[in-house]
C-alpha cells in the first residue's frame, strides 16, 4: 500500500485544480484601484460604443427600425469581436469584467474583493453611458429617432411575459458566468479566454435577441437607456430594473453552481493492487 497523502498535499491538489482567477487578481493588483476602475470605464465605453453602436449602424443602412435575422447575426458578431478586443487589452489591468453582474457574482464566490465591487460597478455604469453618448454624437438624432433601434434592450409585453423575459435574461447571464469561470480554470487553454467569451456572448445574443434584446449585462442596457431618456425618446426603466435583478441573480446562481460542480472530492488514499 502506498503512503497516504498528507492533509497539506491534498489541500494543494484541491487548490491547484480550482481557478486561476486568483492568479489573475494577483496580476491586476499591480495596478491601483483607480487605474483598474478607469480601465473598466474605458473598456465598457468601447464595448457599448462599438457593440450597441452596431445596432443603429445596421438599421440606418436599410432605413428600418427593426433588425432582420441577418442583421441580428452581424450585430451579435460585432458584440463578440469588441468583447474579445477589450478582454485582451484591458484584461491584464482590471480583468475586463465590463459587466456588473459578473463582478457581483465573482465577489459572491470570493473570486473578487467585495470592497472593490462599488468602484467597478460605478465605472462600468459610467462607461456605458459614455459609450452610448458617443453613439448619439456620431449618429446624431438619426439614431435616437429609431426608438428602440438606438440599441435599447426590451421585450414586447404583448408577445413575451415578464416571467419568460426575466428567466431568459437570468439564464443567459448564467451561461456567460459559467463560461467565464470555466475559462478561469487552470485546465483551460491559455490565451483563448477573450475570443471564447466574445463568441459565447454573440451566440447568446443570437438566441435571446429576438426575445429580450439579449442584454445579459446591466450596464449594456443602462447606457443606451439613459441617453434615450435624456433625448426624450423611448424608455423602459421598469424592464431595466427587472433585467438588473434577473441578470445578477442568474450570474450568482451560476457561479455558486460552478463552484459546487467543480469542487474536487476529498482525496482518498491510493491503494496499490495486491500481487
Amino acid at each position: 500500500m502506498s503512503q497516504p497523502r498528507s492533509d497539506t498535499q491534498a489541500g494543494l491538489i484541491r487548490l491547484t485544480t480550482r481557478f486561476s482567477l486568483a492568479r489573475a487578481s494577483a496580476e491586476s493588483s499591480r495596478f491601483s484601484l483607480r487605474q483598474r476602475a478607469v480601465a473598466e470605464l474605458v473598456a465598457t465605453a468601447l464595448f457599448i460604443f462599438i457593440g450597441v453602436g452596431s445596432v443603429p449602424a445596421v438599421l440606418l443602412q436599410g432605413d428600418v427600425t427593426s433588425a432582420s435575422g441577418a442583421d441580428l447575426g452581424f450585430i451579435a458578431l460585432t458584440f463578440g469581436l469588441i468583447i474579445a478586443g477589450v478582454c485582451y487589452v484591458f484584461g491584464p489591468v482590471s480583468g475586463s469584467h465590463i459587466n456588473p453582474a459578473v463582478t457581483i457574482a465573482l465577489a459572491a464566490v470570493r473570486q473578487f474583493p467585495a470592497r472593490e465591487v462599488p468602484a467597478y460597478v460605478a465605472a462600468q455604469m459610467i462607461g456605458a453611458v459614455a459609450g452610448a453618448a458617443g453613439i448619439w454624437i456620431i449618429f446624431t438624432d438619426r439614431a435616437i429617432d429609431l426608438g428602440y433601434g438606438f440599441g435599447l434592450t426590451h421585450f414586447d409585453t404583448t408577445v413575451t411575459s415578464w416571467t419568460s423575459a426575466l428567466l431568459a435574461e437570468g439564464f443567459g447571464t448564467g451561461v456567460l458566468m459559467f463560461i467565464v469561470l470555466g475559462l478561469g480554470s487552470k485546465v483551460a487553454p491559455s490565451g483563448w479566454a477573450g475570443l471564447i467569451i466574445g463568441l459565447a456572448v454573440a451566440a447568446i445574443i443570437v438566441t435571446l435577441g429576438p426575445v429580450t434584446g439579449g442584454a445579459i449585462n446591466p450596464a449594456r442596457a443602462f447606457g443606451p437607456l439613459v441617453i434615450s431618456t435624456i433625448a426624450g425618446s423611448v424608455h423602459n426603466w421598469d424592464q431595466w430594473v427587472g433585467y438588473l435583478v434577473a441578470e445578477c441573480l442568474g450570474a450568482c446562481v451560476a457561479a455558486l453552481a460552478y463552484m459546487v460542480v467543480t469542487s474536487p472530492r476529498p482525496e482518498l488514499d491510493e491503494i496499490s493492487p495486491r500481487a
